[in-house]
């Protein structure tokens, strides 16, 4: 099972923040265990670099960034993800409208975020992390 992991819930993890009962802790032992595939934005990547950056020296968002690459797959944004969210009007915001996109390329089962109302018209349901770790019981 392939999921897109929304930017808002991989920096909810680094942070610690909001993770009691919510199922963020769960879902990236199930991500580090290899029990589903996940997957990030390749936009997400240079998206956590700059909000970290108030919070983190430039070396330890490296050694977080690197983190990640060893347990998540990146989708890619090319010319025909950004077209293809460009021609769409049912999002009110793009980024949103891209991570679709690139969670359609791979034919994600779900995108999990803190933000489903922002995911109403997406191509792939959206889940909140507790939402999809009940699903997986």
């Amino acid at each position: 099972m392939e999921l897109l992991i929304d930017t808002n819930v991989i920096i909810d993890y680094f942070m610690n923040r909001d993770q009691k009962n919510s199922g963020t802790d769960e879902l990236f032992e199930y991500i580090h265990e290899g029990k589903i595939s996940a997957y990030i934005a390749a936009h997400t990547v240079p998206t956590i670099w700059y909000i970290l950056r108030k919070s983190l020296a430039p070396a330890e968002r490296r050694n977080l960034l690197r983190a990640l690459f060893s347990c998540f797959s990146i989708s890619s944004v090319g010319e025909k993800e950004l077209l293809s969210a460009l021609d769409r009007d049912d999002f009110s915001d793009f980024e949103d409208c891209v991570q679709d996109e690139c969670a359609t390329s791979i034919h994600a089962r779900y995108i999990i975020t803190r933000n489903k109302k922002d995911f109403s018209h997406s191509r792939i349901p959206a889940l909140l992390p507790e939402e999809f770790i009940s699903l997986m019981g």
